[in-house]
Formats: C-alpha cells, structure tokens, sequence
C-alpha cells in the first residue's frame, strides 16, 4: 500500500502493479519461503494420504497440491488454436485515475469483420477538490463509440455486462474479495475480483439472449455506454460489439469503409454531474488521453488486433482454443494453464506458446506497444474428449507476496453451466498478523465429476475476470467406480 501523492488517497498496490512489487516479493519470499516449506511438508507427512490414484472426491471439494503436483502437463510447449476474428479494445491504465478524462483511445478499431471486443476495468479514485480534507468522489465510467462514416448505423452488442463494486452512496455491492484490514486500518480494502467475476458472469449469461441494440448513430455522432461507480470503486466491462448500416442491413467491417471513414472509441471517467457529450467533446478536443499513474508499469491498454508479430512468432487472437484427449485408465493427473499472458517462461514452463498479448496498439504512447499481462478479455475454449470417470479441478494463481492471492475467486463455464469458484485460505484474517500460519498458494477445488465409464465429451470456457492473477490451471484426475461419491 502507498498513499495518492496527490491527496494522501491510499492506493492498492498489490493490484496496482505486479511488477512494482517484485523487490517486496523477493523480501517476502526469502523471509517467508523456509516457514512455508516447513508447514507445507510438515503438512503433507500429518495430514496428507499417499498419493495411491484411489480418489474420492466430490464437486466442490478442495484439492491439496500434493495431489496435484505430479500432473503431466498438456500445455507446456504446445499451442492454441486462434481466431482472429475480433480485435480487443483494452483499457486497464491509467487503473487508479484520480482526475477525469479519456482512459484510453482509438481511432480506427474495425478489423474486416466488424466485432470489436470491449474490455475494461478501473478504480474510481477522482478527487474532490473542493472538500478539506480532500476526498474521492462519485463517478461515471465507460466507454464510447465515434461514427466517423458516411453510414448511419446500428450498433448490437451480441454480449455484454457492466457492473461497479460501490454505488455512489457509497454502499459496497459486492464484498467477497474484501481483505483483512492492514495494521491501523479500520475497512479492509476490495480489490475488484468479486465485481470482475460478477461481469464475466453475466456476459455469459447474456449470449443466452438475442443481441442487445444499444443504439443508432448518425454520421459523426457517438454512442455512449456508461455507468455510475462510487468512490474508491471498481468498474469493468465487457462488451462483443458489431455495426449495423441502417441503410442495408449489412455487417460493416474495415474493408467496406471508403480510405478516410473509421469508427473510433474511447473509455472515460467524468463526473457525476454535468453532460457526458460535452465531456467528451472537450476532451477530444484537447487531444489528451490520461497518462498512466505512477504505479502503473506496464502499458495496460489500446487495440489488440489478431496477427503474428516479431515477438510473438505463434500469433496471437482474442479467442483461443484446444482439444484435450484424456484417458483415466492410464492413471495419470494431466494439466493444462491458461490466462498466463507475459509470464516468464522460466517460472511459468507450462503455459502455451502462444498465450500471451504484447503488441497493442496505443496512440497515446506510440512508442511502446500495450501488453494484456492477464489475457483480460480474452475467451478460452477446451473440448474436452474423456473415457472412464474423470474429475475436473480449478487451481487459481500461485504467486506468492500478494494478500489477494490467498482469496481467489474464478467463474468457470462448463456444459453451458457457470461455477462460481473461490479459493481461499482458512487463515486468511491473519495475513498481515500472522502469515506464518497461511498456507501457500496452490489449493485447488474440484468443480465437477464425470462418473461415465466410456466416452464422454465436454465444453469447457474461460474468461479471466479483471482483477484476477494468471496463469489459472485445470486438472483431469482419474477415478475408481466404487469411489466416485454422488453429487449433492
């Protein structure tokens, strides 16, 4: 944690910005890594059964990482399969903005389909200014979309879901991801998972439904998508946008726009009062777009268009995909990661080739490309091909030195069926008191039991919530007839 240098506002860096951290962690982790070992064998020799492939698990039930940590990866040098229909418009920095402003913004965001997908997350920090002592106020964020064709058109999202952690009062809405208070602190801080899988959520449960028309929008008009957070809030989104000419009824994509005709769009934070048109025109107008904060490290924004790039040689695409063939006779524990964006291949040797985004495009900052260190917004899709009674497991980040990290929480799409999961740990009000007694990262929970002999197939998908850390890992486990529990 660190104060606002503006307004001695406190600032959650453990979310802020991995990579600021990284000397505390290295302190933490020399410090606090003999204590873990200890507690983590003296564990496995206490409490631990041998690991005899004899499983008796049930949905819901939470998994050790001894049972886990002799998986055979499927994912190590392997790559996914990519669509490169949709380009993302990402928007994660500045993450904490303290005064208003546009957040991040694109001239041109058409790829030859037309699908554009829209991906945001920030915490209202805005001031004040007129209070003494200062304090944060109200909000609105989101996003807006700048016809800058000939065409008047209808703009569908095919999906979509926006939601905020605090309303403007004040009220917390969602509560879930609250961590202990700090030494001093009276509240705990909310660090945005549990309004990040509430989003996820409800854009699954939104393709259930036919597409949304949010708007028609005249030639050099704008649509505007918009919600209120309270202070010291989380807001995110995420939207699957296509374009509609009014005039013919035909997708518009970048190749039918005549050279000099794009659609442009911008995320924004403004407050409450006042219209958000004239907001925005004063803001373009000026050609500023909001520098990142001083926390933020990494360039967590712009537009993510599907390609092959120097640095990234397999591709890279907004939608990925892979079969997995699994058979429980051959009495292995297989594995797969996913959502492991820029992790370094040398403590990440499972993550696929292929699963990462560094070459935004951000008009703001030409001379850096955008990174999407945690896959945000990006979908994952796992056909999963299984003969003999299987168990599958979620296993959330395993980085250590982060309070968040200890209380994960994940939503998962299986069989058209959404699970909520979360990972926490049973000390978890003793992390700043006492973290001896906590428990390394790596628990996992069993989120579903196939007792079928023969073959069986499965959809599984994933969508990283914003605020969540990566990579997440699933496991196939093998099961015994006679030991498969019924489900509740």
């Amino acid at each position: 944690m660190k104060d606002c240098p503006v307004c001695s506002i406190p600032i959650p860096l453990e979310r802020a910005n991995p990579k600021k951290g990284l000397l505390l962690q290295a302190f933490t982790i020399l410090i606090l890594l003999p204590l873990f070992l200890l507690v983590f064998r003296s564990g496995a020799s206490a409490a631990e059964p041998a690991l005899d492939y004899t499983w008796n698990l049930r949905e819901g039930q939470e998994v050790s990482p001894f049972r886990l940590k002799s998986a055979v990866s499927l994912s190590a040098g392997k790559k996914l399969s990519l669509d490169d229909t949709s380009n993302l418009f990402f928007s994660n920095v500045p993450e904490f903005p303290t005064e208003p402003g546009i957040l991040c913004r694109v001239g041109d965001v058409l790829p030859p389909s037309g699908k554009v997908r829209v991906h945001f997350s920030h915490m209202n920090l805005l001031i004040d200014w007129t209070t003494d002592p200062l304090e944060n106020m109200p909000a609105v964020v989101g996003f807006a979309v700048e016809n800058q064709t000939s065409r008047t058109l209808d703009i569908y999202a095919g999906s979509g879901a926006m939601g905020c952690s605090r309303a403007p009062d004040g009220t917390y809405l969602f509560t879930d991801d609250a961590a202990p208070p700090q030494p001093g602190e009276s509240e705990p801080q909310y660090y945005g998972s549990a309004v990040g899988n509430y989003v996820v959520r409800e854009f699954f449960l939104s393709e259930e439904r036919p597409p949304v028309h949010l708007g028609r929008v005249q030639s050099g008009g704008r649509l505007i998508i918009s919600g209120e957070v309270g202070p010291k809030g989380w807001a995110a989104g995420i939207y699957d946008l296509s374009f509609i000419d009014a005039g013919t009824g035909l997708q518009v994509g970048r190749n039918d726009l005549p050279f000099g005709e794009t659609v442009g769009m911008e995320t924004f934070i403004a407050p409450l009062s006042g219209s958000l048109d004239a907001f925005l025109d004063n803001c373009l107008e000026s050609g500023t777009v909001l520098r990142p904060g001083p926390n933020d490290c990494e360039p967590m924004r712009g537009l993510f268009i599907p390609g092959v790039y120097p640095d990234s040689p397999e591709g890279e695409a907004v939608s990925r995909g892979f079969t997995v063939t699994y058979l429980a006779r051959e009495r292995e524990i297989a594995s797969f990661a996913l959502a492991s964006g820029d992790a370094a291949p040398e403590f990440e040797v499972d993550v696929f080739l292929n699963d990462g985004m560094r070459n935004g495009l951000d008009p703001a900052s030409p001379d850096l490309k955008g990174v999407n260190k945690g896959c945000y917004g990006v979908d994952y899709r796992v056909d999963l091909q299984l003969e003999g009674p299987v168990a599958l497991v979620f296993q959330g980040a395993m980085q250590p030195g982060y309070v968040d990290v200890y209380n994960q929480i994940s939503t998962v799409w299986l069989d058209g069926r959404l699970k909520a999961v979360q990972i926490k740990d049973p000390l978890y009000s003793s992390y700043y008191t006492n973290p001896y007694v906590l428990r390394p990262p790596g628990y996992g929970r069993v989120i579903a039991v196939f007792p079928e002999q023969g073959r069986h197939d499965h959809l599984l998908r994933f969508i990283q919530p914003p605020n969540n850390y990566g990579p997440v890992r699933f496991y196939l486990l093998p099961l015994k007839t006679d030991e498969i529990p019924a489900n509740d």
